[in-house]
């Protein structure tokens, strides 16, 4: 008869028949080592020599005994939690941009091991604070990173690993984003090639790196083209579907307002369809519009609208890796991930 019995799932039974559920402390008596030494072999920790760590899992394998996940993730420091920032509502998961960016990030992340903890930013403050005090994740996505963004320099001084959706002037710092110059200069390229000389630009707001950055394509692309840059046809809005509507009237109030706009997203596109549409302004007849992002509400709207496609996806499943192999200490050779983005030509502009 075997003195430890016979196995049965995570146990073993004695000579009388009797389970007993295999333990830590159980393989660190069987090994004579302490619990510490047990919990540290079995997640690899190569302060455990290797002689020591064969033998217990040895051990371990031959006692059936699987170790608890959460177990394993305490003894190597981690949770096998991301936190991603989102925009704050009215935005958030309602935007559809980020619905498909959640989704490259989730898919990419849950084939490593790892859960996602959303937090909305929120107006007292960022958004990661109160997850970074907890200790109950292990690196940040973070999104819409702003002209000087103070997030850098706090995860940073803490030491908390870290990737932006959205390009950075942090030389050091990861990110990944669209080239949303290049972008915002293909579509009012595409309007002045209609033909319009007088066009209006929604941007977003422009605190955010996007917003400015688009506004600045608007701006090479005329520029280029000999037509000047007048302020009174730029209006600011907010990256979402009323302030495209309130963004739109603003323009077509105007004395001699624009006969094509350029707006810095889809949904701000849409709302300015929707906002000319109210004032009996045909699209594309009387105003053409482009938008920017690629969504697929933008296929649903009547006109189908003209964007500046972006690799919304692509771009969730490349921050998950860039965020797993910095919380992992692995060699990563491209810190700024600049994507090309191109324009599908729908209804929206006419031509």
């Amino acid at each position: 008869m075997r003195s430890n019995g016979e196995k049965s799932g995570n146990g073993y039974k004695n000579g009388n028949g009797n389970e007993h559920t295999m333990t830590m402390q159980k393989i660190a008596t069987l090994a004579g080592v302490s619990k510490g030494t047990v919990s540290r072999a079995l997640a690899d920790d190569p302060k455990v020599s290797e002689k020591t760590r064969l033998k217990i899992k040895e051990i371990a394998s031959s006692q059936n005994y699987r170790p608890n996940a959460a177990a394993v993730s305490l003894a190597r420091g981690r949770t096998n939690t991301i936190g991603l920032v989102i925009p704050s509502a009215p935005r958030a998961l309602s935007d559809p941009f980020y619905l498909e960016f959640l989704g490259g990030v989730g898919d990419f992340l849950i084939t490593k091991g790892y859960n996602i903890l959303l937090s909305p930013m929120s107006e007292q403050g960022p958004g990661h604070v109160k997850l970074l005090e907890t200790n109950r994740i292990d690196g940040l996505i973070l999104t819409e990173p702003e002209q000087a963004d103070a997030r850098i320099a706090y995860l940073r001084d803490r030491a908390i690993p870290f990737v932006f959706l959205g390009q950075t002037s942090d030389n050091e710092g990861l990110w990944v984003d669209g080239d949303n110059v290049s972008g915002a200069r293909i579509a009012v390229n595409h309007l002045l090639g209609l033909g319009h000389r007088r066009i209006g630009c929604i941007t977003g707001s422009m605190n955010l790196v996007s917003g400015a950055n688009r506004l600045a394509g608007y701006i090479t692309a005329l520029t280029a083209a000999g037509v000047p840059f007048q302020q009174e046809l730029v209006a600011e809005g907010d990256f979402t579907e009323p302030g495209g509507r309130r963004a739109v009237a603003q323009l077509l109030e105007l004395e001699n307002p624009p006969t094509a706009i350029f707006a810095c997203n889809d949904l701000m596109a849409i709302g300015a369809i929707n906002g000319a549409r109210e004032r009996g302004i045909s699209i594309p007849q009387d105003l053409a519009l482009a938008g920017f992002d690629g969504i697929r509400s933008g296929e649903l709207i009547s006109p189908k609208l003209t964007t500046v496609v972006q690799p919304i996806y692509q771009m969730g499943l490349l921050a998950g890796e860039l965020l797993v192999k910095s919380i992992l200490g692995e060699e990563i050779t491209t810190r700024h991930m600049l994507l090309p983005l191109d324009l599908k030509i729908r209804e929206s502009c006419g031509g």
